[in-house]
């Protein structure tokens, strides 16, 4: 393999991985794009929450018709003389706008007083409409419509209205309706800008009043420019302030970087008792509402889920006055695209280091900071430019493309893994390959004495054969013994230990996964002893037709001559952490490789020691007498496996 193929491989795997991202990411929304939406808003929640500002709100006051003031004045609804005494004290007070988030829906005596009041000061009253809530019945005269010819797309109709009476409609008071647009979680984040009734536009209270307080005469529809800019604006006729910029549905994103504390609130009981702090209402706008448990007017919002209803407009005016109202660009999919783009980029950049561990490790940790950057950069500039981009959608798409690179970097050192032992394994026995795969170089001596069984098999004549026939040709039938050895090895449960030269050096018991509980077999040596002599058998019948018979002219004919023998051993790696070496050495190794010599001399193909034949038995094996094996100071009791010459191979042995 060249060394571009598995930068070639990983390259592949990297780019079927991101294309797994794209398709499990498209997906995800096809599936699951409400929940997901809806889980960015959640967030987004906390995005308002860690930049909330804690500044006092001194240009709109709250009045509020509290649990003391129900106390002191008495149930909810009260009397219309008593409103119109709250309206006259607000005025007394120097109140430059007064908004009250009640409707008053029925005639009631008094009325005259309380028109009168509403008649001298700037006011803005509310109203219900049915949108999202459902709901046909209509109580009350609608009022505050604008002065347009048609309402117009994007804004949605009501099926009904709470309006308030006609006697107050027409004091001259203007009219905001204070519908809010609940999220799925019951949270309120938006609320329509303008809602349709009749054909007719009818703005939002928030709207109203800030218009009403800024001498807006009328308001205009106009759809976003360039990529930066809303996808709807209202535009004051007079260009005396900002247009407002709404979203793709018309709807105002509610501003919560203001902490509910911010806002200065008075207990309705106190301002009409006179208790109310002095000029604390002088040239302010001031917001009548109710956060009285009994009013049921209490909504979710980022901050928790009880909250005054009132707390919607006090936020929606209080950033309409500051022109810091949220809004999505036009162009917030290009942005989204942008960063999730820039994140793939680079998580593909860092899937390709040369590092195999860098990918692995840093590809999921740089997903989840980028996710994270997002976050900030969307909380930075919610908080401060009042752009609501959004940031999940890039977020998953690179956290998707983190956690598949990284597996596609894992499959990758997998297979390189894998194809590294699978060479080691192929030189090594596989049991010590795979030790050695999981350690660290050493030149110490790793060793231990265990009881092995041990088959040596050696081609005769060979020397001469490859000296006298074509390189090829000796390597084609060396080739096949090798081959033949190690499966037949493999087979009988052995381990191919060594290939010397024109010999092949098996051993049965000598790694720990080749022991067998002592549950299931009791005598372990008499197992692999058995084995390896079965083991000899096969071998010496596979070689049949391997070898060539008749020898070339001039040459001896080829032979395998094969000894086994069971007894203790030692086996290990020796030498220095730089050029390690695995060996199985001692008397029975040498004993089986001084057997393969023996074999030419006692004309049997396969010679037993007397160390395996102790082990398995004598049964089926023919004593060839006690002889004095060269290099050893003990004469060695020999023992023979009778071949049948009539169906079995030929010994072709060297005489």
């Amino acid at each position: 393999m060249s060394s571009s193929e598995p930068r070639q491989t990983l390259r592949t795997h990297s780019i079927a991985a991101l294309l797994a991202t794209a398709l499990l990411w498209w997906l995800s929304y096809a599936w699951f794009g409400a929940h997901l939406q809806q889980l960015q808003e959640r967030l987004g929640d906390l995005s308002w929450r860690w930049g909330a500002a804690h500044e006092q709100e001194h240009r709109l006051v709250v009045v509020d018709i509290d649990e003391a003031s129900l106390q002191a004045v008495g149930p909810w609804p009260w009397s219309r003389q008593t409103m119109a005494q709250l309206v006259q004290k607000l005025e007394q007070a120097g109140a430059k706008q007064q908004i009250f988030d009640i409707v008053m829906p029925e005639a009631k005596p008094g009325d005259e007083a309380l028109v009168a009041a509403l008649a001298r000061g700037p006011s803005v009253l509310a109203q219900v409409m049915a949108l999202e809530q459902g709901g046909a019945s209509t109580t009350g005269q609608l009022g505050g419509a604008l002065n347009w010819s048609t309402c117009p797309l994007p804004f949605g109709a009501a099926t009904g209205y709470l309006a308030n009476t006609p006697a107050l409609v027409q004091s001259g008071a203007a009219v905001g309706h204070i519908t809010p647009r609940v999220g799925g979680d019951g949270v309120v984040r938006q609320q329509p800008a303008v809602i349709c009734r009749d054909d007719k536009a009818y703005p939002a209270l928030g709207l109203v009043a800030y218009g009403h307080g800024a001498g807006v005469g009328s308001w205009t529809l106009q759809a976003g420019g360039n990529w930066l800019e809303p996808a709807w604006k209202m535009v004051p006729s007079d260009m005396l302030i900002p247009p407002v910029p709404l979203d793709e549905r018309g709807d105002l994103r509610v501003s919560w970087r203001l902490h509910p504390d911010s806002f200065i609130s008075i207990s309705a009981a106190d301002l009409l008792s006179g208790k109310a702090p002095p000029d604390i209402l002088r040239h302010a706008w001031v917001l009548v509402g109710s956060s009285a448990f009994g009013l049921k007017d209490s909504i979710a919002t980022p901050y928790g889920g009880v909250n005054a209803g009132l707390l919607v407009h006090a936020q929606v005016i209080s950033a309409l006055i500051d022109g810091r109202t949220p809004y999505t660009p036009s162009g917030q999919s290009a942005l989204q695209g942008l960063a999730g783009a820039l994140g793939v980029l680079a998580l593909l950049a860092l899937s390709l280091s040369r590092k195999r561990w860098l990918p692995l490790y840093g590809l999921p940790l740089v997903g989840l900071g980028w996710a994270a950057l997002l976050w900030l950069a969307h909380t930075t500039l919610l908080t401060q430019a009042h752009l609501w981009v959004g940031w999940l959608g890039p977020a998953w798409l690179v956290l998707l493309a983190s956690v598949l690179l990284a597996a596609a970097s894992h499959a990758q050192s997998r297979l390189e893994r894998d194809r590294l032992f699978s060479h080691l394994s192929s030189y090594l026995p596989a049991p010590v390959a795979a030790a050695l795969a999981l350690q660290s170089p050493s030149g110490a001596i790793k060793a231990s004495n265990t009881e092995v069984s041990v088959l040596f098999a050696d081609i005769r004549n060979f020397s001469a054969y490859l000296e006298a026939r074509p390189p090829e040709e000796a390597a084609a039938v060396l080739h096949a013994f090798f081959s033949a050895a190690t499966r037949i090895v493999q087979a009988h449960g052995g381990v191919v230990e060594a290939f010397e030269g024109d010999a092949v050096l098996a051993v049965w018991n000598a790694q720990p996964s080749q022991a067998h509980p002592s549950a299931r077999v009791v005598n372990m040596a008499k197992d692999h002893a058995d084995q390896a002599l079965k083991a000899a058998i096969a071998l010496h019948h596979a070689m049949d037709g391997v070898l060539p018979d008749p020898a070339p002219a001039g040459l001896e004919p080829l032979a395998l001559g094969i000894g086994v023998e069971t007894g203790p051993a030692m086996v290990g790696s020796f030498g220095p952490a730089s050029r390690r070496t695995h060996m199985v050495l001692g008397r029975t190794v040498t004993i089986a490789s001084r057997l393969v010599g023996m074999t030419s001399e006692l004309s049997h193909p396969i010679l037993v020691g007397e160390g395996l034949a102790a082990q398995r038995g004598t049964g089926g094996l023919e004593s060839m007498g006690i002889f004095m094996l060269d290099g050893l100071h003990m004469p060695h009791h020999i023992y023979a496996h009778p071949l049948k010459l009539s169906t079995e191979l030929p010994l072709r042995l060297v005489k």
